[in-house]
């Protein structure tokens, strides 16, 4: 019978070094929980923009507290893997990406809303390094595997409240009554964590385990109460606290994290039969969760991790273990069976169809043929990943820089990809990460990531050969999990909340089978501790952290500010925007959203005057120029005739930044038409009603433009052809029937 927590009994007056290991790889563990399930309401990016600031913070404390083992103990043997170099040379050639990028500042912090900058891929790259030197054996691989279940089982849950409309929120951007999202904010990215924890799960599942008859009903209490409780406060959290209930939101998030440390400390307590029974469980609710994800780059990452599962853990595993497997099988496929017959709109599998249909050619009638057309989802990421080509072959070497693709990809954008996607959107990923690191990092990291991979799974290939049956288990479920998440990310990307787990698992497979003899307990006395340099590690430190946290708050205003605005108290907004941009200046968000409070209020001088400071921190924002072009027209109209340059001036801009601003070339046209120059006018109506055929303003511009020319059978003309090409816009109809 195992202990609850390892105990030491330093002397009075020293300190117990060993107990710094066990303190970091508590901290590690706590850390892989926490990010994964804390979210805060309180912010405009409620669960990245959360995640990122405590996994920064966390970080942080542990390398804080290893830097004081280093200081102390005065030596330290740093644990060497094959993935070192890999990691670091990747680490550097994404600095100098973030050097040579088209904004080096968003490039290093990261942009609102990802907060995935070079700072964030230092974060990654300690983790790594912290696991492969702070996990040692083979049961604390296991321990992390043991905190991944109980979070992956409460986003699970979650996501069946969410499904049955249980939800206490109203979540914004998906619906999760179609498609769940979890404790991470998207069905791709949770989607991507439960198949990582499925393949986890299944290693102690499936392990091997000494039977017994008797069971010790009151040594089971302890296991799993500290994994209900995991489950249960979360549920109670969200049904009875607010958003504003800081101290009792988070101390929840801590209490809650607290009982799955102390589960994954305890669950070999737990006896086979019941140990079985809850693992079972919860990879069936894992199986549910993706499901109601409806991910189907989840499907095909589920479908590739299982074909290596049972390759890599070999027929030996599959004979032995053929009842669990049928079991778990035919749950599967009874529980897909029910949601498929019962309810078809929730299936994945009609999503996979829905958006791939036939197109007839236009043609003579030996020429006339039938095509594939791939629509919604599918057709956007057709489109951009067409883009992303683009991108690669202008900037081949190191990319455009991390993090700033929103700022390039307007230029790049294909014809078709506002209709496929949404009109004026700025695609911030590629939807791919095979393309993601190329376009932001350049193909020098991307080689160098793709060694990283290789030499993860050939490392882990090479391990087989002397590994043991349990050894040859785990390397089944890590490596699975590993090509699940790579298979799921060539149609989405990673988030802070799935990539920290994935760099994680790199450093599992790097441990695995390297186990180190356990340190001999070291004692020093309190005395010979330099405490100059331990307080200057916890002042660093603190400051670190207080930076780290700056856009956190900063966010929490900006959402205030952006909910009063939306109700129209345009006063308050103002308030919270200022105390955003005083926390955190450099948003160019905030910035934007103040100045439109402004204009809202007709302070024009003060609106123009942070318009210009938006386009100075945030300068491919066409929306800023937009906006200050929009001013000026309405400078002009009101008799500062002079005002008419600087409008044009700055539609221009706005439209190179963004060729298919539609709006922008309303302005243009609004601009040429106060001028008198009609014909000029009449062509930047048309171009932007041919770039975005919904926009209402423009088919009405058109009418009234042609009225004026006395040409109204163009104008007919114009709207015969789009009703051809858009059948589905009534408007286009209306004013076909008002133009004849």
């Amino acid at each position: 019978m195992k202990k609850d927590l390892p105990k030491a009994k330093p002397l009075a007056g020293s300190i117990n070094l060993f107990n710094v290991d066990f303190i970091i790889e508590v901290l590690l563990l706590g850390t892989i929980f926490f990010t994964t399930v804390i979210f805060d309401r309180r912010l405009g990016i409620v669960f990245s923009g959360t995640k990122i600031a405590w996994l920064r913070a966390l970080v942080i404390i542990i390398l804080g507290v290893w830097a004081i083992k280093l200081i102390v103990a005065k030596e330290h043997r740093f644990m060497r893997t094959a993935l070192d170099w890999p990691i670091l040379t990747f680490l550097a050639s994404t600095t100098v990406a973030t050097l040579t990028s088209v904004h080096a500042y968003t490039s290093f912090v990261g942009f609102y809303g990802r907060f995935e900058g070079l700072s964030t891929w230092y974060i990654l790259g300690l983790l790594f390094f912290i696991t492969i030197n702070y996990i040692h054996s083979f049961e604390q691989l296991k321990r992390i595997i043991a905190v991944v279940i109980p979070a992956a089982v409460l986003m699970s849950i979650y996501s069946i409240i969410q499904r049955h409309e249980l939800d206490p929120y109203m979540w914004g951007g998906v619906v999760t009554k179609d498609r769940v999202i979890g404790t991470i904010g998207q069905p791709n990215f949770l989607a991507a964590y439960i198949l990582m924890a499925f393949f986890l799960a299944m290693v102690l599942f499936f392990e091997e385990k000494n039977y017994s008859r008797e069971i010790d009903w009151f040594g089971q209490l302890p296991p799993i109460s500290y994994f209900l409780f995991s489950q249960i406060g979360f549920i109670v959290m969200i049904y009875f606290l607010e958003a504003q209930d800081i101290f009792l939101w988070y101390s929840g998030f801590a209490l809650i994290t607290a009982a799955a440390l102390l589960f994954a400390y305890n669950y070999e307590k737990l006896h086979p039969l019941i140990l079985d029974s809850l693992l079972g469980i919860s990879l069936l609710l894992f199986y549910i969760c993706l499901l109601y994800t409806q991910s189907r780059g989840g499907y095909m990452g589920y479908s590739t991790g299982s074909v290596l599962f049972a390759l890599v853990a070999g027929r030996r595993w599959l004979f032995k273990n053929w009842i669990k497997l049928a079991v778990i099988i035919i749950l599967i496929i009874l529980f897909s069976g029910i949601t498929i017959v019962m309810r078809p709109e929730y299936s994945p599998f009609q999503r996979f169809t829905a958006e791939i249909t036939t197109k007839k050619e236009e043609g003579g009638a030996s020429e006339a043929g039938e095509r594939l057309e791939l629509k919604g989802a599918a057709g956007s990421r057709g489109e951009t990943w067409k883009s992303a080509f683009k991108i690669i072959a202008d900037y081949p070497i190191f990319g455009i820089g991390p993090e700033v693709l929103k700022m390039v990809f307007p230029r790049y954008e294909t014809e078709l990809f506002r209709f496929k996607e949404a009109f004026h959107v700025k695609q911030d990923r590629c939807h791919n990460e095979t393309f993601d690191v190329p376009v932001t990092k350049g193909m020098i990291s991307f080689f160098l990531y793709l060694w990283i991979i290789f030499t993860v799974f050939k490392v882990g290939f090479n391990k087989l050969r002397s590994a043991s049956p349990s050894q040859k288990l785990m390397l089944a479920g890590i490596l699975a999990a590993c090509l699940a998440y790579l298979v799921q990310n060539q149609f989405s990307f990673g988030v802070i909340a799935i990539t920290s787990l994935f760099w994680v698992m790199w450093g599992m497979v790097m441990v695995l089978g390297e186990e180190k003899q356990p340190a001999k307990p070291q004692k020093l006395s309190l005395a010979e501790v330099p405490w100059l340099s331990v307080a200057g590690v916890v002042v660093i430190g603190g400051y670190l952290i207080y930076v780290s946290f700056l856009s956190f708050r900063g966010d929490i205003y900006f959402k205030s500010g952006k909910t009063y605005l939306e109700t129209r108290n345009i006063p308050q907004a103002i308030e919270g925007f200022h105390k955003s941009l005083k926390v955190y200046p450099l948003e160019g968000t905030a910035v934007s959203h103040l100045a439109i409070a402004y204009l809202n209020l007709g302070k024009m001088d003060e609106a123009i005057n942070l318009l210009k400071y938006g386009t100075l921190i945030d300068p491919y924002n066409a929306d800023n120029y937009f906006m200050l072009s929009k001013v000026y027209l309405s400078f002009y109209d009101h008799g500062a005739k002079e005002a008419i340059k600087d409008s044009i001036a700055n539609a221009e801009i706005a439209l190179k930044i963004d060729p298919y601003y539609a709006e922008a070339y309303e302005i243009k046209g609004q601009i040429f038409e106060r001028q008198g120059k009609i014909n000029e006018a009449a062509q930047m109506y048309e171009k932007t009603f041919w770039i975005n055929p919904t926009l209402a303003t423009a088919i009405q511009e058109i009418e009234g433009i042609y009225r004026k020319l006395g040409e109204i059978d163009q104008a007919r003309k114009i709207f015969e052809k789009a009703a051809d090409k858009y059948p589905d816009n009534i408007e286009i109809f209306k004013a076909l029937e008002r133009s004849k």
